[in-house]
């Protein structure tokens, strides 16, 4: 007859393989987001670059560029004067870096750069 400790279950493996695995989605959840959100930043940054030269100064490029970042929340990362916008005759160039720090884990904060840069030409 054997005993309830002799049976190789290995408990301690699967305890570590769950604490990793709530680790994974703890650390996904929090850091997801602001890629999601730069990504959507990047989406509206080339609409805005193939605009039209005439209707759509720099200006009103970057007042549109800014409500996607209050949109997506990034307003405490991202400046309107973070932003460089570049017309030239036939295309358009938009860029911004920024950094965004974020607690991937409880007590580890990591620091996230971000660099956007968009080449577009002029519808």
């Amino acid at each position: 007859m054997r005993l309830r400790s002799e049976k190789g279950e290995g408990r301690l493996s699967s305890l570590i393989w769950l604490v990793v695995l709530i680790g994974f989605g703890w650390a996904t959840w929090h850091v997801g987001p602001i890629y999601f959100s730069g990504y959507n930043l990047v989406d509206k940054m080339n609409e805005m670059a193939r605009a039209t030269k005439y209707n759509h100064s720099d200006e009103k490029i970057l007042d549109t560029l800014m409500k996607e970042v209050r949109e997506q929340r990034l307003e405490l990362w991202i400046t309107r004067s973070q932003f460089k916008v570049n017309t030239y005759e036939n295309s358009r160039r938009i860029g911004v870096e920024y950094d965004v720090p974020i607690e991937v884990l409880p007590g580890y904060t990591r620091t996230f750069h971000f660099k956007h840069d968009v080449d577009q030409p002029i519808i």
